[in-house]
């Protein structure tokens, strides 16, 4: 059973750029959707670690809105593709002590298939 005591929530690439590819829902849908997720970590006190990809290239960060809902929670900025490759977020992830990790993000295959699989081969 995932608690707010032995779980981390991974938001990865909720940036509008990475927005405007996704046609399987509306864009204001999803934002709600995304936002109320984090307003709940929040709300359950449930760690969270927050990704970007090629902000310190010129992409924008993540969207206002959930900022907002996740008070103090830093921004890890990456160059990889595969966010469980990044030392940085890795070591927030492991920092949290939880070992259930529940991901979400806007492209199922790089942002949540891939490092799912790799935290799940690294246990």
């Amino acid at each position: 059973m995932l608690t707010p005591q032995n779980a981390v929530l991974a938001l990865i690439d909720y940036q509008p750029e990475q927005y405007a590819g996704v046609g399987s829902v509306d864009y204001e849908e999803l934002l709600a959707h995304v936002t109320v997720l984090g307003r709940i970590a929040t709300t359950f006190e449930l760690p969270v670690v927050l990704s970007t990809v090629y902000v310190k290239h010129g992409m924008s960060g993540t969207n206002e809105e959930l900022l907002a809902a996740l008070p103090g929670v830093p921004e890890i900025d990456r160059t990889s593709m595969n966010c469980w490759e990044d030392p940085d977020f890795r070591a927030a992830v492991e920092a949290t002590g939880r070992k259930k990790l529940i991901i979400a993000g806007l492209w199922t295959e790089v942002c949540v298939a891939f490092p799912t699989l790799d935290a799940l081969r690294e246990g």
